[in-house]
């Protein structure tokens, strides 16, 4: 049994996870399990990894596969660790993540633990960073705020497996927003705590429709089934907080759409993210 579970989940991008595994592998605190999902990968992922000791290898073939989600709860199936951590195949960690976070865990034990993260852009060959650490107001009890905006991303999450245990794995039906869903569930059960520092790299391909996250044809269905599911929590929620619900989505669909190349759609809700952002903080008490 290891203290840490890194479970990071792969499709046909063997190059980018060589660089996923080199930074669970470097990191600062040694009792670190690598745990990799190879879903149907059919680059070589398998000839390279399958034997690989440093890593625990599990393999889903095409006839099994059944979207990511169901990849990483295979991977939490596999796991041994105490405190579970997810790493996508396209972002990396600094060396001393974990240290860090087990150090703020230690601060608060039961809680779910998160942190900043820098976006890597490539556009046109040319490579922007940009280094987004969550306010402060995504500490301690988030059980309502987490209902109306965007927190964190798989890569950044730390947390025991207790917790887990309790709120149930990440909903196979859903093939976006699978850690906001997680975390309406964990925030439920328990507080969260931010390091404040840029302690994942996560790779932003501008114009990259291949890419799951680009994909945004079943995304209004995915955000629908997320409020359908916790209708009970957002049925609480006030005018004004409902307004600041609608605003994230507009700004994560500007994002989607802008990530897939579809300009009009990007214009369109670029307009409205903008018509949202003009209204003064003080009355959304949230922006």
């Amino acid at each position: 049994m290891s203290l840490f579970s890194a479970i990071i989940t792969t499709r046909n991008r063997k190059e980018l996870l060589e660089k996923a595994i080199e930074s669970v592998l470097s990191q600062t605190v040694k009792d670190v399990e690598c745990v990799v999902v190879d879903d149907a990968s059919e680059d070589g992922t398998k000839e390279t990894y399958e034997k690989d000791p440093r890593i625990v290898y599990v393999r889903i073939d095409a006839k099994d596969s059944r979207g990511g989600n169901y990849a990483r709860n295979q991977g939490i199936a596999h796991a041994t660790g105490e405190f579970l951590t997810f790493l996508d195949d396209d972002d990396t960690w600094a060396s001393d993540k974990l240290e860090k976070q087990l150090a703020l865990y230690q601060k608060h034990p039961g809680s779910v633990i998160f942190c900043g993260r820098t976006f890597r852009k490539v556009i046109d060959g040319n490579v922007q960073l940009h280094t987004v650490i969550p306010p402060k107001k995504f500490t301690g009890d988030i059980s309502r705020l987490i209902r109306m905006t965007y927190v964190t991303s798989t890569s950044c999450l730390f947390f025991p497996r207790a917790l887990l245990e309790k709120v149930g794995n990440f909903d196979e039906r859903l093939t976006f927003w699978q850690e906001y869903e997680l975390c309406i569930r964990l925030a439920q059960v328990a507080e969260f705590h931010c390091v404040e520092k840029p302690l994942v790299v996560c790779l932003d391909e501008v114009g990259v429709k291949s890419r799951v996250s680009n994909k945004v044809l079943n995304w209004k269905e995915n955000v629908s089934y997320i409020r359908n599911k916790h209708k009970a929590l957002y049925d609480d929620l006030t005018f004004m907080e409902n307004w600041a619900y609608h605003a994230t989505l507009m700004k994560d669909a500007f994002r989607r759409h802008m990530r897939a190349g579809k300009k009009l759609k990007m214009l369109y809700y670029g307009f409205m993210r903008l018509v949202v952002e003009f209204i003064p903080s003080r009355i959304l008490h949230l922006f």
